[in-house]
């Protein structure tokens, strides 16, 4: 694995051009993210560059070398003042995530919400109220077609059905709310789109159900079959591996978009390569693949499922991206994200829309019980039964929407600053202020994948039948 080096200059020019040296084995590279630009060049051109960068009053009398190098730079927009994203203000949310239940017909070693126990404190095995849910989608539905009329740029609603559980354990109710959102649409004249996020354990109804309805779906899946029945076994301590194994060829065989979601444990990780080739041998439908390293919380405490070093991890995505590039699938991280320019991990920090099955509005997937204590912060709102209508807490989501990269110290001189935004939040700030915020074991994966994606951008070159 290469190291990163990394400087950062020019913080006190502003709106900044925010250039960094980044620094591999084959040398320097000049790197302005909020442009998406990089350069490679020697170190006394790239010295020149920030030199120029941050005072170019004192650089009117140049010589012609050096203003050769200056023009270089120039006219590849190095230079170029640009503007920080901001998150978006006011919450007015035209998506929802449903949690439609807790109840799960799988045990994975390592959940983070122990799911079909009621989480770490044991709380009810519960289903979502239908008011609740309907209610949630009325409140989307409504805001997408205002803002829509508005002249906004927003061309649908989206229901999203995710779980601190298995969503599919609450078949009937998910039957209800799409059904409920299919003639909100019509009558309101704009387009529901629908997702899942799923363990692909389903029945042969619920299956056909999820292809004919949902316009995208996420399948939790460990990779080889192995790893699936060992790390993802059923209630009844079974095997998951069959299942999932049709739910995936069926939806390939129907041409869904789907997707999916491997969680790598230390035992896993040298295995990285061999599960994107067996991805892609067996469900060529398939598009991405994303890896992500397990979190040590929830039952992974307790097991024997333990996060791979940040090294093994790098080492075995690196060799995975060449496979996959070879077979024509897309390899994800989350934390490494070299095409997008955002201020924030998530839209934590903008009142993401999320309601758990006993109706309590989260901002984090990963916070989904009130016995969490990081309820306090993440946890914004509710569904009021005697009202039947969500209560938000406004003072909570002024607090939320700090929590982004412009208020995270620690993140001020990382080349990843606007690509990862100081990661995610319910992780790198369990229990601490953004003050605190000291990065995690993740910072070293996010630099050193975005770093490799940041050179596969120098070395692509256009293939004949395309132009630069």
């Amino acid at each position: 694995m290469e190291s990163v080096e990394c400087d950062e200059i020019n913080r006190d020019v502003l709106p900044p051009p925010e250039l960094f040296v980044l620094r591999d084995g084959q040398g320097p590279m000049l790197y302005a993210p909020l442009g998406r630009l990089v350069a490679r060049a020697n170190e006394p051109a790239i010295a020149l560059a920030l030199a120029y960068a941050k005072d170019p009053g004192s650089f009117e009398n140049m010589d012609a070398d050096e203003q050769a190098v200056v023009n270089m730079f120039k006219e590849r927009g190095f230079f170029e003042p640009r503007s920080f994203p901001h998150h978006e203000v006011g919450f007015k949310p035209a998506q929802v995530t449903l949690f439609p239940t807790n109840r799960c017909n799988l045990r994975c070693s390592y959940c983070y919400a122990y799911g079909g126990e009621g989480g770490k404190n044991g709380e009810p095995l519960v289903t979502m109220s239908a008011d609740v849910a309907k209610r949630a989608v009325d409140l989307v539905a409504h805001n997408a077609k205002e803002r829509a009329d508005n002249g906004e740029n927003v061309h649908n609603f989206l229901v999203s059905i995710h779980g601190n559980g298995e969503p599919f354990c609450a078949y009937d109710l998910i039957k209800e709310i799409i059904w409920y959102g299919r003639d909100l649409a019509e009558k309101l004249g704009i387009p529901a789109v629908f997702n899942a996020a799923t363990n692909g354990v389903l029945s042969e109804e619920q299956l056909e159900f999820v292809v004919a309805n949902f316009d995208s779906v996420n399948i939790s899946f460990d990779g080889l079959p192995q790893f699936q029945d060992a790390n993802r076994p059923q209630a009844s301590g079974k095997g998951s591996f069959a299942m999932v194994d049709r739910t995936m060829k069926r939806l390939s065989e129907a041409k869904v978009d789907f997707g999916i979601r491997t969680t790598v444990t230390a035992d896993m990780v040298e295995y990285m390569p061999q599960i994107v080739e067996f991805v892609a041998d067996n469900y060529p439908g398939i598009e991405q693949l994303h890896f992500e390293p397990v979190w040590e919380c929830g039952r992974c405490v307790k097991s024997s499922c333990s996060m791979p070093s940040s090294e093994a991890f790098i080492e075995s995505y690196l060799a995975s991206v060449k496979i996959a590039d070879e077979r024509g699938l897309r390899l994800v991280f989350s934390g490494a994200r070299h095409d997008m320019i955002v201020d924030t991990f998530c839209k934590v920090s903008s009142g993401s829309f999320t309601v758990t099955p006993l109706g309590d509005v989260t901002a984090c997937y990963e916070v989904s019980y009130r016995s969490d204590a990081r309820s306090e912060r993440f946890f914004f709102g509710h569904y009021d039964y005697e009202l039947g209508d969500f209560v938000f807490d406004q003072k909570k989501l002024d607090e939320l929407s700090k929590l982004n990269v412009h208020n995270i110290a620690f993140c001020n001189d990382c080349f990843c600053r606007w690509h990862c935004a100081g990661d995610c939040a319910a992780k790198v700030l369990d229990g601490i202020s953004l003050e605190e915020h000291s990065g995690s074991v993740r910072c070293e994966i996010n630099r050193a994948l975005t770093l490799n994606q940041i050179q596969r951008k120098l070395d692509w070159r256009p293939k004949d039948d395309e132009t630069v």
